[in-house]
């Protein structure tokens, strides 16, 4: 299935018409438990739930979950009971969802409903047309896909948890507590390789809100997607539509039914059915799906049936069946809060909407946002806008935007012990491997698909540390922020003729050092060495490109210092006005003369360092093995990960988040955005049949980025049906390994400590044997038909010339 297809069709579609069948209130207005009674002269919003189960959660947690209290970290002794009883971290709520396969359909709903809760239609009814700032990567329903997570684990620029923002326009209104709720929505998506853009056109009418008997409602939802083609809508073509509603059958119970068809890249039909009791204890639907893109028709078809222990799921023609137990299940937290010592939400200063012509975007620290259509360059003008009661205020800024941009590395240690089991990613001949320290040696026990870009499991075999190319071992990790290097003790054989010579190194012990980096954008004002030098990896420039080629990127390596031509040194001017690393006074911007190859992500450079004396005595090669860099003066660029407490890179591309964006105010004093938190976290777990256990006392450096934006924990495929750890494959999910207990204390390594709270948690029931339904049973449910449909005729989109009101679940 496309992205397209899951953002436009599934996504608005269900979203909008589940949200509202779950959680909307009385027909007037209220929460209560009947809508026979409404003032016809007061309206309130009809809200709806942010994420919908078949099922509901139960109030315990798994034996996957950390349920003990959290570890100590030094003098770290920072508990909930220490934050005050009014404080966020109290009155936060916290959402629990039960995922099942069958009720996959819901998926797109549920992402749909997170994306609607943003938009904040409740506080705006009756405020007239407004946009809405969405950040789709708060909502992502890929958080669980194989794919996407290995190829996170390659694309490794700093930029992979920035937002993504999509603009909505949104008009929520009610005319008083006799009349139905309605929504309309106009949703605009970018086009994508073969796609073309799309608005998509949302219209809801909720006419009795739920109740005691009624537990969704009764309303409608009809949604259709048109293509815009040479920038106008064609409203004669439905790439895709389709109708979310609830009626009465003969006996009075209340269905939900949804049915969505369409073609983008080939046909797909869904169709569901819902029939669940008001209190949520039994229940009985029907699912069908047909997907047919890229040629290869997939089909799937279930019934199920619940009660308040047992899930049953079998296909259509009650082959496959399977039983579920809703008392014992796994838990996965998607979602984490983070709270100062006085219980208050921790915020980042990470940017704020900004407007250019007609266009809306956000600037911030992970650079600029805005449709392309904007066409922004160095030196436009374009405005912060804040919206208020007397409408959008806006400030003039002045865009610096480069081709590239100048991080910091700054190192932190840390022991092998500390890090136990914690997946590292190495690179070698080619192959990328996953690799851990099991407490005695490194052990390979994964290794990417590059066909698939996924994580598959193999034969657990020891690292061999003989006839290595370099005396240390470098990796990638997540957990750990970035660049991890592990330096070891080696002896180096020199080559003979054609066989190049080579270090053995001993095995390294649980003390055994392991140095990792922060990374800091570099902004205006920054200090910064001059000159910065380079030994390996060391981008060029061509004069016939004027500036980096794709296809011959970097200087070819050189450790003899004897022919002059071993470093290569560059100059960079940390000024609004430069902002550029240069090669001889040429800028180093990314140039496509060809093809990306293996810099399709775009280029980041080797280390960069302030060339002094004791910098490069610690990049001696050492081969002769005296220690001393006079004797035999080689320099190894590679060894700076484990010599250096500071050095540079240099990252250019055709991307945004690898380009430099920042604005200057009127003053020309250029504005400077906070990056994400890094915070040192050791897990608990001390049930040594959890599956978790492994990571008992182990260190994590976790990035915050944002409320509800924590990343660093190390994931692992399960089976769809089972929930069983297995080898990733398209029939899997990617999910956490471990779960953060609520009350979990870190620090940000400044001696600020914070608390750590889940704010969004999957539940996924445990199989169990089918003898457990026995007392359950399948009915077939006639499906929808998108015959239905009624087209929302909602209009042309409205001009709203306002800056958002909204801007990822926040009103402005």
């Amino acid at each position: 299935m496309s992205k397209g297809k899951l953002k436009a069709s599934y996504l608005i579609l269900i979203i909008s018409a589940i949200m509202i069948v779950a959680g909307c209130g009385g027909g007037g207005g209220g929460g209560g438990s009947s809508s026979s009674t409404v003032d016809p002269g007061v309206a309130s919003a009809l809200t709806v739930a942010e994420q919908v189960s078949v099922v509901e959660a139960q109030g315990e947690t798994s034996k996957s979950a950390a349920k003990v209290a959290a570890l100590s970290m030094g003098v770290l002794n920072l508990t909930p009971s220490d934050v005050p009883a009014d404080s966020d971290y109290n009155n936060d709520r916290q959402e629990v969802y039960v995922h099942e396969r069958s009720a996959e359909a819901f998926s797109i709903v549920n992402e749909i409903l997170c994306a609607m809760a943003q938009t904040k239609y409740d506080v705006m009814m009756n405020q007239g047309d407004y946009k809405a700032q969405i950040d789709m990567n708060q909502c992502s329903k890929d958080k669980d896909s194989a794919s996407s997570a290995g190829e996170s684990s390659q694309n490794q620029s700093s930029g992979s948890t920035a937002p993504d923002y999509e603009m909505w326009t949104v008009n929520s209104s009610r005319a008083d507590g006799a009349s139905p709720h309605i929504v309309k929505v106009w949703i605009h998506e970018e086009a994508e390789q073969d796609r073309p853009a799309m608005v998509i056109f949302v219209k809801v009418t909720i006419t009795e809100g739920k109740s005691d008997t009624n537990p969704y409602g009764i309303f409608g939802l009809n949604f259709v997607g048109h293509p815009v083609i040479d920038g106008v809508v064609n409203t004669s073509v439905a790439a895709f539509k389709g109708i979310l509603k609830t009626e009465l059958d003969s006996s009075g119970q209340v269905l939900l039914k949804f049915a969505n068809e369409g073609n983008e890249g080939g046909q797909f039909t869904e169709k569901t059915v819902l029939n669940r009791a008001s209190d949520g204890s039994t229940g009985s639907g029907s699912v069908y799906t047909l997907d047919s893109w890229g040629g290869q028709p997939q089909e799937t078809s279930f019934n199920i049936a619940f009660n308040t222990t047992y899930f049953l799921r079998a296909k259509a023609d009650n082959s496959d069946p399977k039983c579920f137990s809703r008392t014992s299940f796994d838990e996965t937290a998607w979602d984490y809060g983070l709270y100062g010592a006085d219980g208050s939400r921790v915020s980042r200063n990470s940017g704020f909407p900004i407007k250019k012509d007609n266009y809306y975007g956000w600037i911030g620290y992970y650079g600029l946002w805005l449709p392309n259509e904007a066409n922004v360059n160095n030196g436009d003008t374009v405005y912060k806008v804040s919206f208020g009661q007397g409408g959008e205020t806006a400030v003039p800024y002045t865009v610096v935007k480069k081709g590239g941009r100048l991080k910091k590395h700054t190192r932190n240690t840390i022991t092998l012990g500390a890090i136990k089991n914690v997946p590292l990613d190495f690179w070698n001949d080619g192959d990328s491997n996953r690799v851990k320290w099991n407490g005695t040696n490194f052990v390979k026990f994964a290794q990417m698909n590059q066909q698939t870009h996924m994580w598959e499991n193999i034969q657990e075999s020891n690292l061999s540390l003989n006839n290595m190319n370099h005396g240390d071992l470098n990796f990638w990790s997540q957990s750990l922020g970035g660049q991890v290097r592990v330096k070891l003790v080696c002896t180096w054989t020199p080559g003979e003729g054609q066989t190049p010579g080579s270090y053995s190194c001993n095995n390294p012990a649980d003390n055994t050092p392991v140095i990792f980096y922060k990374e800091d954008v570099v902004f205006p004002g920054d200090t910064v060495p001059s000159p910065l030098r380079c030994y390996d990896n060391c981008p060029k420039y061509t004069e016939g490109v004027t500036g980096i080629a794709s296809l011959d990127p970097t200087y070819p390596p050189d450790y003899d210092p004897s022919n002059g031509m071993t470093e290569h040194n560059y100059t960079f001017v940390a000024t609004a006005d430069d902002m550029l690393l240069r090669d001889g006074g040429g800028a180093l911007t990314w140039v496509n003369n060809g093809g990306e190859g293996q810099n399709q992500w775009g280029l980041m450079s080797g280390p960069l360092f302030d060339p002094s004396e004791s910098n490069i005595n610690a990049l001696d090669c050492n081969w002769d093995g005296d220690g001393d860099p006079a004797t035999d003066p080689h320099t190894c660029g590679w060894k700076t990960h484990g010599e250096l407490s500071v050095f540079y890179t240099w990252e250019t591309g055709p991307n945004q988040w690898n380009q430099f964006t920042v604005l200057k105010d009127a003053n020309g004093t250029a504005l400077e955005f906070e990056a994400p938190l890094q915070l040192q976290y050791v897990h608990a777990q001390t049930d040594t049949n959890a599956y978790d256990y492994k990571y008992n006392g182990v260190s994590f450096f976790l990035d915050y980025s944002g409320f509800g934006n924590l990343h660093g924990i190390p994931g692992a495929c399960i089976d769809k049906d089972t929930g069983a750890p297995v080898n990733c494959g398209p029939d899997t999910r990617w999910v956490p390994e471990f779960t953060i207990a609520d009350g979990s204390d870190c620090s940000d390594g400044n001696a600020n400590e914070y608390l750590i709270k889940a704010l969004r948690k999957e539940q996924r029931m445990q199989n169990v044997d089918i003898g457990n339904c026995s007392t359950l049973s399948l009915t077939s449910y006639a499906l929808p038909s998108v015959d239905l449909w009624v087209d929302p005729a909602i209009g042309d989109e409205p001009v709203v010339a306002n800056a958002p009101a909204v801007i990822g679940g926040v009103v402005q």
